[in-house]
């Protein structure tokens, strides 16, 4: 489960409720809590469970549920956390493209979509300025950040630049958010080690 900062999680019954008018032409299912803000989907036929996760998340206004398939052996205590929620700054985007779709769609190309901040929400008569609009969205900080992103409508594309409030560093050594590469303070010692050892080792 994602949810937007400030929110409150949904306990299992609510989580529930909300996803029952989405999945209503589901047969019967069920949903338990495992930690950590995981959930374990359980479904009374392959076709449904098919059905579910040709939709990789579902907005639940607020938050989203990702899915993934069940692997062996899973612990979410051992999950290691690759992504976070950044609010993604979209510049040289005209006021009549400032619509949710559309928004969401060029969020979309680096991560999912949560919501919208305040300013953007307004109605386009209410703004004091348009020069950028910002979406919150859960970024997979394993991947290149995106700068610049084709906006394609009918009979005419353009391009909008992208920038970020307060992108967390990732190290991809330790798979640890919060400093990169060169900070990595157990790729150092890796580093020594592999000096003594006369290795060789570089990271």
């Amino acid at each position: 489960m994602l949810w937007p900062k400030g929110s409150t999680p949904l306990k299992v019954s609510a989580l529930k409720a909300k996803l029952a008018p989405l999945w209503n032409t589901l047969g019967r299912w069920r949903i338990t809590s495992i930690g950590k803000e995981f959930y374990e989907f359980s479904f009374s036929s392959l076709e449904d469970a098919q059905s579910v996760r040709s939709i990789g998340s579902w907005n639940l206004n607020p938050g989203f549920v990702k899915l993934f398939a069940w692997t062996k052996d899973f612990n979410p205590s051992l999950q290691q956390q690759s992504s976070a929620q950044v609010w993604l700054r979209i510049y040289g985007l005209l006021q009549e493209y400032w619509r949710p779709k559309i928004l969401f769609a060029i969020a979309n190309s680096v991560g999912t979509p949560i919501c919208t901040d305040q300013v953007t929400n307004k109605p386009m008569f209410e703004r004091e300025f348009g020069h950028l609009s910002r979406v919150l969205v859960d970024m997979d900080l394993r991947k290149e950040p995106k700068y610049r992103v084709l906006v394609e409508q009918e009979n005419y594309a353009f391009f909008v630049d992208l920038d970020y409030d307060n992108l967390p560093e990732y190290c991809h050594y330790c798979s640890c958010i919060g400093h990169n590469q060169s900070y990595c303070k157990k790729a150092k010692a890796d580093r020594e080690q592999g000096e003594k050892d006369g290795c060789g080792y570089h990271a």
